[in-house]
């Protein structure tokens, strides 16, 4: 990083921006936590949480239909994963959906592509996620915090006054090796997940394609400057889950995190993945071990999920140089 770029990276303005978000995005938790509900103050963080970090920069034009549809995403992901029971048919169909939008996402570019890949995330996430009153509240509190989260993003983050590039697409190689490849990644670690113990084995799926992209070249890239912040992240967030007796604990160091999270930026790719998977790791409404046995299970998830995504570059096409290749402007505030 240039001394320029360090200078931005950390100028006041900045820092009490992040503060702001972070503090915005953890108030629901502490609310519950207030009032003796602290599971379903979480939930409505983990949503505020997700609309938070899908902008780095908002659209100058069609702000409030972005972040309202992004939010519609999220509730309605989060909400189809809650409802569903892992290893039912229903499961593999809507794991398999998830995987196709997070891929026509990442092939159509834009400010949708964020908000549809950690919506996969968020599916992944809320299954098996059921409070004691019934999947009904989780996806009731959940909707009200990405609610919140429209709010907070249209208060606090920036406007990018670019135009955001947003690619036609069509029907080629590249495009269909890339579909069949992050459906084959979601279904077979799926199957993964069935066959794994620990209380978030959906993990394993999506891990796996946190790192996809539609070529190899890419795939490989984004494995190694993700995959080191990702393995440490889900440990971290599984010695996060320890601190569920000290929910005021809990919630501040997760308050902490998201705060650094969006100080350090998008593009340092390792440090926003570590504090990406941690937070949302730490999200966890049953906590069914010791926080080492917990972090010990989420590395091994992610790992599997990493090697899933190796042996997925056999149905990539190779180079990232053809034509018919995504791109972003270089300029982008997006994380790739």
């Amino acid at each position: 990083m240039n001394p320029v770029s360090a200078i931005t990276a950390f100028a006041p303005d900045k820092i009490r921006r992040a503060a702001l978000l972070a503090a915005g995005a953890i108030l629901p938790w502490f609310i519950g936590i207030a009032n003796g509900y602290a599971q379903y103050g979480s939930i409505a963080s983990f949503a505020s949480y997700l609309m938070v970090v899908s902008f780095p920069q908002l659209p100058s034009r069609h702000c409030l239909p972005i972040l309202g549809i992004s939010a519609l995403l999220f509730s309605l992901f989060a909400s189809i994963g809650v409802f569903v029971t892992l290893g039912t048919v229903s499961f593999f169909i809507f794991a398999l959906l998830a995987a196709l939008a997070q891929g026509l996402g990442e092939l159509k570019q834009g400010y949708f592509r964020l908000p549809i890949a950690l919506s996969a995330l968020a599916f992944f996430l809320s299954v098996g996620q059921v409070p004691a009153s019934g999947p009904l509240f989780y996806s009731l509190y959940f909707s009200l915090g990405a609610v919140w989260g429209i709010l907070l993003a249209r208060l606090m983050l920036p406007v990018n006054q670019q135009t955001e590039v947003s690619i036609s697409l069509q029907v080629s190689s590249l495009s269909l090796r890339f579909s069949a490849g992050m459906g084959i990644v979601s279904l077979v670690g799926s199957v993964l997940a069935c066959l794994s113990g620990g209380s978030h084995p959906c993990w394993l799926p999506a891990a796996a394609l946190r790192v996809m992209k539609p070529t190899r070249k890419q795939t490989i890239y984004r494995i190694k400057t993700r995959s080191i912040g990702t393995l440490a992240g889900a440990a971290t967030g599984g010695l996060l889950l320890g601190l569920s007796p000290l929910p005021w604990l809990h919630a501040v160091i997760a308050g902490g995190m998201l705060f650094a999270m969006l100080l350090i930026g998008a593009k340092r790719y390792g440090g926003w993945s570590f504090c990406l998977t941690a937070i949302a790791l730490a999200f966890n409404l049953t906590p069914d071990a010791s926080a080492v046995s917990m972090a010990l299970n989420r590395s091994q998830l992610t790992i599997v999920g990493m090697c899933l995504a190796l042996l997925a570059l056999l149905v990539l096409v190779r180079n990232s140089d053809s034509d018919d290749a995504p791109s972003k402007p270089k300029d982008t505030q997006i994380p790739d």
